[in-house]
Formats: C-alpha cells, sequence, structure tokens
C-alpha cells in the first residue's frame, strides 16, 4: 500500500520516519495517529461522494412497487370525538322527544300518570349517573344528567300547564323566576354530591336567570333591568371567585361579561335619552363592576372601566347638547390622569378607556371640521371677487376644545400625530372673520414650523402640516388680490428664513420656490399683464427655485422649480408665439441644470426637447410653408457633428444621442405639414422616399435611431396617404366583412400565440443589439 504524507502528499520512501523529509511534519505520537486516522476517513469518503455522484448521473434504475401488508386507514375524527358526537347526537335526540311527548301527548293522559311518568323518568335519569360513573362511562352519565336537567325543566311546565296545587292562579312571570330559583338550589345541590363535571358550570349558567326573571316579574323599567344585569355580572364575580376548576371560573368569567355588557353597553345608550343622574348612577356603577373584574380576572376590563366612568361624569352635568362632546372629552383627560393612580398593571387599559370616550368626542365634531377644510372648495367661482370667504355657520361649539384636548392628549401617546390635530383645532374656531382667518393661518404655520425645527420627533409631520397651512391660507386669501399678494409674500418670506435652520431646509425651500411663484404669477396679473405675459414672471421665479436647489443641493426644491417652471410654459400655451419664447427659457434654464455633473443626462435630454420644441412651435407660428429651408441646414450640421463625435472619443455615444436630434429636426416638422396637406403632394412623397432612404441605411449600419425614426415617420406618411382611399374601401365591404376579418386575426394569433411571442422577442433583441 502506498503511503503519502497528510500534509504535502510525497509518497514516504518508507515506513518508520519520524518526520516527513520534505515538509518536515511530525509523524509519531497521540496527535500524528488522529491525523492518520482523519486522512484515511476522508479519502473513504471521498471514493463514497464519487461514487453516489456517478450513480446519479447513471440511469434512473426502476423502482418495482413493494408489497407490504394492510396499512391501517388514516382517520379524521379520534374515538372520543366519536364517542362524544354519539352522546350529543343520542341526548338531542331523547331530550326532543320529552318535549314533544310533554306538549304534545301530555293531554291524553290523567294528571297522576303525567307526573308519574315524569318524575319517574327525572329520578332515573338522574340517579342512573353513580353507577354509570363508577364504571367509568363518565360521558355517558353526564349526558344522562343533561337530559335529566332538561326534564325538571319540563316538569316545571308541566305544573304550570296542568294546574297542578292551583298554579294557574298564578303570574306566569312569578312562577318563572320562583321556579328558575329553585331549580337553581336543587341543581347546584345535585352538583354538589353527583360524581360529574358538568353538571358545577350547569348550575352557574342557571342561576343566571332568577334575577332577571325576577326584575321582569316586578314590571321594572330599563334602568331597573340594566342594574340587575350589573348586579348580576357582580355576583358572577362572587362566584368566580368561590369555584376551583378552570371550566367553571371560565363559564363564571365568560357569563359575567355578558351580563356586563348587556347592561353596561345598555346604559351608555340610556345617557342620551334618560335623567342625567339616572344615567350617570349606572355608568358610575358599571365602571365599578367592570374595574373589580378587571382587579381579581381580567385587566382588559379596565378599558370598560374609563369608558364608562367619563361618559357617566358627563351624563352628570346639566350641558346642552352642543357642548357635551367637549365635556366628555376634557373628562376623558382627568380619566386618562386618574388612571395613575390604580396598579400598575391596570393603568394602560383604563386610559385607554378614557382615550376611546375622546374619540367618540371627536367623532361627533368630525362631520364639522371635515366641511370647514373644504369650505374653500365652495368658492372657487368667487376668485379676486371681494367676497369674503367665511367658514360655516353651522360648525359645531365644541370642535375646537375637542381636538385640542386631542391634541394634548397624542402629545403624550403619540406625538407624531399631535401636530395635524392642534392646527385643524386653530382652523375649526367659529365666529373667525375673514381678514383674521388667513393671517392666523399664516401665523400657525410659522409655530408649526418652529416646533418642527424644535422637536425632531415631529419635524416631519409638524412640517407637512406647516406646508398644508400655509396651502390652506392662500385658499383662504383668494376673495382679494391684495390678500392673496400678502399671504403668498408671507409664505415666501418665511420659507427663505426657516431654510436657514438645518432641519426646515428641504421643505422650507420647496415652499418658498412654490409661494414665489405664485407671487410673480398674481403680481403680474394684479398690474393688467395678460396671462401669457405674466407667464414669464413665473419663470423667473423658476429660475430662482433651480438656482436655490443647486446651492443646497436639494430635491424637492429641484421638483418644486421644475412645477413653477411647467406652470409658466402652460400660462402661454394659448398664444404660440410666447409658447414658443417660453419653451425656449426652459430649455435655457434645462441647460443650466445640465452643467451639474449628476444632472447631466436627464437635463440634457429636456434641454434638447424644449429646445426642438420652441423651435417648431415657431414654425407653426409664423405660417411657414416649407420649414425644411429652416430645418435642412441644423439638421446636417447636427448630423455631421453627432457622426463626427461618434468617430472621435473612444466610448461613442448611442445613435440616439448622435443622430437623434439631427433626424427629428428634420422629419418631425416635415411629417406635420404632410398630414396637414392633402393626400398626394410631393412633400408627401419626397418625405417617404427620405425616410425610407434612412430606414434603409439604418438596417445596413445597425443604428437603432435611423431604423426606427425613418420606419416611424414612413409608416406615418403612407398611413396619412393611404387613409381615404382605405376609408372609402371600407365603406363599401358588406357589413359582415370587418367582422369576418376580425375574427379570423383574432383567430390567427390565438393559434400562434406562442411562436409570435418568440418572434418578438427575436425582434426586440435585435433592435437592442442595434448601435
Amino acid at each position: 500500500m502506498r503511503i503519502t504524507c497528510p500534509g504535502c502528499r510525497n509518497p514516504m520512501t518508507r515506513p518508520g520516519l519520524v518526520a516527513c523529509p520534505v515538509c518536515e511534519l511530525v509523524l509519531t505520537g497521540p496527535d500524528a495517529q488522529e491525523l492518520w486516522w482523519v486522512d484515511d476517513q476522508l479519502a473513504r469518503l471521498t471514493r463514497r461522494r464519487r461514487d453516489l455522484i456517478a450513480r446519479l448521473y447513471g440511469p434512473v434504475p426502476v423502482t418495482w412497487p413493494v408489497m407490504v401488508g394492510p396499512q391501517p386507514a388514516l382517520v379524521d375524527v379520534s374515538r372520543v370525538g366519536v364517542r362524544n358526537v354519539l352522546l350529543v347526537l343520542g341526548g338531542l335526540l331523547l331530550g326532543i322527544a320529552a318535549v314533544a311527548f310533554t306538549v304534545i301527548s301530555w293531554g291524553s293522559l290523567s294528571l297522576g300518570a303525567r307526573a308519574l311518568i315524569l318524575v319517574s323518568l327525572t329520578g332515573v335519569t338522574l340517579g342512573v349517573v353513580w353507577p354509570l360513573a363508577r364504571r367509568g362511562l363518565s360521558a355517558t352519565a353526564e349526558t344522562l344528567a343533561v337530559i335529566g336537567l332538561l326534564l325538571v325543566g319540563l316538569e316545571c311546565y308541566a305544573a304550570y300547564a296542568g294546574g297542578l296545587f292551583g298554579l294557574q292562579d298564578v303570574d306566569g312571570r312569578w312562577y318563572a323566576a320562583w321556579a328558575a330559583a329553585a331549580v337553581t338550589v336543587g341543581w347546584s345541590v345535585y352538583a354538589w354530591v353527583a360524581p360529574l363535571r358538568a353538571p358545577r358550570p350547569l348550575a352557574i349558567v342557571i342561576g343566571q336567570l332568577p334575577l332577571p326573571l325576577g326584575a321582569f316579574a316586578l314590571d321594572v323599567p330599563v334602568s331597573g333591568m340594566v342594574f340587575t344585569l350589573l348586579l348580576l355580572s357582580l355576583l358572577d364575580l362572587g362566584v368566580w371567585s368561590m369555584v376551583a376548576t378552570a371550566r367553571e371560573r371560565g363559564v363564571a368569567a365568560a357569563l359575567g361579561a355578558l351580563s356586563w355588557s348587556a347592561g353596561g353597553f345598555t346604559a351608555l345608550l340610556m345617557a342620551h335619552t334618560t335623567s342625567s343622574e339616572q344615567s350617570a348612577a349606572l355608568l358610575v356603577f358599571a365602571a365599578g363592576v367592570a374595574l373589580s373584574w378587571a382587579v381579581f380576572v381580567e385587566r382588559k376590563f379596565a378599558i370598560a372601566t374609563g369608558l364608562t366612568l367619563s361618559v357617566g361624569a358627563t351624563a352628570a352635568l346639566p350641558l346642552t347638547e352642543r357642548w357635551e362632546p367637549a365635556a366628555a372629552a376634557a373628562i376623558a383627560l382627568v380619566v386618562m390622569a386618574g388612571a395613575l393612580l390604580l396598579p400598575v398593571r391596570l393603568r394602560r387599559m383604563a386610559a385607554i378607556g378614557g382615550l376611546l370616550t375622546l374619540g367618540i368626542a371627536t367623532l361627533i365634531v368630525l362631520p364639522s371640521a371635515v366641511f370647514t377644510l373644504v369650505s374653500p372648495l365652495r368658492h372657487l367661482d368667487d376668485v379676486w371677487t371681494g367676497t369674503m370667504i367665511a367658514l360655516p355657520s353651522d360648525q359645531h361649539d365644541s370642535a375646537p376644545i375637542v381636538l385640542a384636548l386631542l391634541a394634548v392628549a397624542l402629545c403624550v401617546l403619540v406625538r407624531v400625530a399631535a401636530p395635524p390635530v392642534a392646527a385643524l383645532a386653530v382652523l375649526v374656531i367659529p365666529d373667525l372673520a375673514y381678514p383674521v382667518l388667513p393671517a392666523l393661518m399664516v401665523a400657525l404655520a410659522a409655530l408649526l414650523a418652529g416646533w418642527a425645527a424644535l422637536d425632531r420627533q415631529v419635524h416631519v409631520s409638524a412640517g407637512l402640516t406647516a406646508v398644508s397651512a400655509g396651502l390652506w391660507a392662500v385658499a383662504e386669501a383668494l376673495a382679494t388680490e391684495a390678500a392673496t399678494l400678502g399671504v403668498l409674500g408671507a409664505l415666501t418670506v418665511g420659507g427663505i428664513v426657516c431654510a436657514v435652520v438645518p432641519v426646515l431646509r428641504s421643505g422650507a425651500a420647496a415652499t418658498a420656490s412654490l409661494a414665489l411663484g405664485g407671487f410673480a404669477a398674481t403680481l403680474g396679473l394684479t398690474v393688467d399683464l395678460p396671462v401669457h405675459q405674466a407667464a414669464f414672471g413665473v419663470l423667473a421665479a423658476a429660475a430662482l427655485g433651480l438656482a436655490a436647489s443647486a446651492w443646497l443641493r436639494d430635491v424637492p426644491t429641484e421638483v418644486a422649480a421644475c412645477m413653477v417652471g411647467m406652470a409658466g410654459v402652460v400660462m402661454t400655451a394659448t398664444h404660440p408665439t410666447y409658447l414658443s419664447l417660453a419653451l425656449s427659457l426652459g430649455g435655457v434654464l434645462a441647460f443650466a441644470v445640465a452643467l451639474r455633473a449628476d444632472r447631466r443626462p436627464a437635463a440634457g435630454w429636456v434641454c434638447s426637447v424644449l429646445m426642438v420644441a420652441a423651435w417648431w412651435v415657431r414654425l407653426g407660428a409664423s405660417d411657414i410653408a416649407a420649414p425644411e429651408a429652416y430645418t435642412l441646414p441644423i439638421s446636417v450640421a447636427l448630423l455631421v457633428l453627432g457622426f463626427l463625435r461618434r468617430r472621435s472619443v473612444e466610448s461613442p455615444p448611442s445613435s440616439w444621442a448622435a443622430y437623434g436630434p439631427g433626424l427629428a429636426a428634420t422629419l418631425v416638422p416635415s411629417l406635420m405639414a404632410a398630414w396637414a396637406g392633402e393626400p398626394g403632394e410631393p412633400r408627401a412623397l419626397i418625405l417617404a422616399a427620405a425616410a425610407l432612404a434612412i430606414t434603409l441605411v439604418g438596417a445596413r449600419t445597425r443604428l437603432q435611431a435611423l431604423l426606427i425614426l425613418g420606419g416611424t415617420v414612413l409608416a406615418f406618411d403612407a398611413g396619412r396617404q393611404l387613409a381615404p382611399y382605405a376609408v372609402e374601401a371600407l365603406v363599401r365591404l358588406p357589413g359582415w366583412f370587418p367582422v369576418a376579418v376580425i375574427g379570423l386575426l383574432v383567430l390567427v394569433v390565438g393559434a400562434t400565440y406562442e411562436h409570435r411571442l418568440r418572434d418578438l422577442r427575436r425582434l426586440r433583441d435585435a433592435v437592442t443589439r442595434l448601435g
């Protein structure tokens, strides 16, 4: 066997060497022995790996099914589940039979026979549970116990229906209450002595009936029934504390929560329909019951404590309906503060209850606040007419107080959401005169900007709210020209001042840019300039905004300046001469932006597009009949420059950058002139020939710009020439022919869908590979 060194893999000349003669690796000792063993295992694993790879790359072996013995069937229901279903079904059927016997067949038997049958059945059913439980049939015993309880209820009904012992003279409501109490006591005793688990939770369930039935028998009002349900919930809490098993405690807690929910929410609904003292007392009692549940059982009951306590305190105050939301919001804050006196585990839940009350008060005044927000939209037709844009007169008096208190709560809980609510609270102050409102909103925007500068946690939300307040002030100031100028000027100056603060710089500079554009437009219109002439003041504002964005290196300011510039160009759309000049100024601004290395590609294309568009608009405005006389020299110059640039640099630009502007400068105006003329004119034929030549050159040189531009212009030109003839031919065709052609095309496309997709992919790849 050939022996190699584990370190350098050099063959060993003789065995028994102390060290390798080549790498001087020590080959004796325990560590060397372990290294020899590891090396041997690695060699074995390597051979095994090679064999497995060779086997997996080889032909797939044929595997024959192995015959095994019968497998156990997969089951969906366990044996216990099957047992429970059968017992429940059997008990249900027996219960239905008992009810049918008592209600339907009762009259055919004598009174003694009736009593004997029911008492015997009940006794046997309830007594057989002991031998069944001793034999381990506890589930069957519990089923029979439930049937026995049903029989007890049927006995009570049968005794009253048959007039046993003169019961027919007793009021049915009182009989139901006393019978429920008797059954509750009797069943509780039975549940205590029976060796079963189900009777005890059933005793708790039955125990819910006597109190409500007694209140119903007393013919108490709704408030009395509410008090009864709350008292029942408190008794369920006592039962919960006395029982031991988890099942019994769960039943008691669920029933107690159900009773409190029925009574507590009814009390909340009564707060606006009954006397204040009565509903307040019920709500305070409900809060105490919920607090008891929160202390002993589940802390989430403290939410109900805070809610009912705050609403109850509000109901106790002699207030009109217009001021109730403000009082509820104030008391909710007091409850939230008072929650700090509770144990630590209950504080948060009680505060949430107070916050729910505050939310309900906010929902009440919210429609008024929303109506105030959209009020400027109703006066868009009254711009600069002198009509005072006043706030709606039907505002809720409590709205500013509720929103202010909500803002205070949010400052403690979720501070980032506080600025918008605080601004809305100022906005909905009623009876604000028109001249005061825009100034107030500008001052509010300044305060919000200061808040954003001082508090890093809310600088985004407060800054956005400040901008929104400024826009709302502008909308409110549209009644007169002077007010509009004043608000826009104030916003411009405020934005410039706020831009000094680093935290506010981005948003403030963008706001100042937008406000300056609006100020320039308003100033131009106030001095009786036409809209298309006032647009150049807007373009000047855009230039200042772009300069500021370049100095600040701020993207939002640059976007705002571009929006102002677009607005200036749009203002000249109705006058082609001024539109051409505006487009050219926009191109100059884009060229200035393109001087920055990080903006050069995008701004360069925008500059080219604006300049070419300005040129085309100018040609159209001058009624030039032959635009080629003006476009061809420039196109030739641009094509020569593009050719030299592609030949002179190491990394040549694409064909679009080199030849696209030169080709488009002549092809597009010529195509527009050809479309405006009549079919068959020489210009159209010359343009088609030129476009065909450009397309062929692009195909020969594999240049994308030439191929696509030439082909597009050729297609549009040919379509314009053939359009009248195609329309005339279509008119002469029978009505079914277009439908048949469309159907055939759809059928062909559907039949060869995959093949067409492959061809389209090949065409896309071919076009993409062009220069």
